[in-house]
């Protein structure tokens, strides 16, 4: 009554914290999985099981890989791998990135150089990965680390020539540190697109962390897959293909939770609070 008295309109209610944390699942998507299920099944009954174990099997055996500690073992290396070797990449992507930004030598420099490393797929990478280092370790972090870089290395440059002039002259004028600067201008500026290239990247990141295990490692889920390959296992296969895309899942979860944290300020869906 207040609000209407004073001619203002009533503030549309906001979804709870609960409905914005975890998203109502659509009935078409739980539909789609339900029959690839129901499908796989029936594959199951009427075909051999080194092609298509049944839901029952694959379930015993993933309960048998986590129930070992080789298999946390495996899912620990592989998780690790993937979130430690990222934050290197981003680090490294980052620093070039403001460099670039900021000296256009510098970018002539550079620029040439992540063309020529977009152009030679994964593969190649970690073929050259296997002849150049004889750790195992290495090879891995060398290959997630310049797979990454690229899409780090844009978004940052790209980032931070986005800033307007007006905001850079009206923080300049303050004299700030370069701390200062740095938390003020520049880390606000860039944070909703890199947060976006890491949710690329842990898709990219995944597949080719296990490319490298696969091919090059001894330890992690990629080494569990060669053993399930060469064991023609594919109830071993299917298991550790769910804990991949959990893992990309729960990843997923973890840059939204940053990003709703980082990014109160633009309110639900991107709209400002104030707004």
């Amino acid at each position: 009554m207040n609000s209407i008295a004073s001619g203002r309109a009533a503030p549309a209610p906001r979804p709870s914290w609960r409905a914005r944390e975890w998203p109502a699942v659509p009935w078409e998507g739980a539909l789609a999985i339900a029959l690839m299920l129901a499908a796989w099944e029936w594959a199951s009954r009427h075909s051999t099981p080194m092609f298509f174990p049944s839901l029952a099997q694959i379930a015993a055996t993933g309960a048998e890989q986590l129930a070992s500690p080789e298999g946390w073992t495996a899912i620990a290396m592989t998780y690790g791998r993937i979130w430690a070797y990222l934050l290197v990449s981003f680090v490294v992507s980052f620093l070039l990135g403001m460099a670039v930004a900021g000296n256009v030598h510098i970018e002539r420099f550079l620029v040439p150089l992540v063309e020529l490393k977009q152009g030679i797929p994964s593969l190649c990478w970690i073929l050259f990965a296997i002849l150049w280092f004889q750790d195992s370790e290495t090879r891995i972090a060398f290959v997630v680390v310049t797979s990454a870089l690229p899409a780090f290395f844009y978004q940052a440059r790209d980032a931070l020539r986005g800033i307007p002039r007006d905001w850079i002259d009206l923080v300049q004028a303050m004299r700030p540190t370069l701390w200062q600067k740095a938390r003020i201008l520049w880390w606000p500026a860039v944070l909703p697109s890199l947060l976006t290239v890491w949710r690329i990247n842990i898709g990219n990141a995944t597949r080719v962390t296990i490319m490298a295990e696969l091919l090059g490692g001894i330890t992690g889920i990629g080494h569990q897959l060669r053993v399930s390959q060469e064991m023609f296992r594919m109830d071993q296969t299917i298991v550790w293909t769910v804990v991949l895309v959990a893992f990309v899942i729960l990843s997923n979860q973890v840059l939204s939770g940053f990003e709703r944290r980082l990014l109160s300020y633009r309110g639900h869906d991107g709209v400002r609070g104030d707004a």
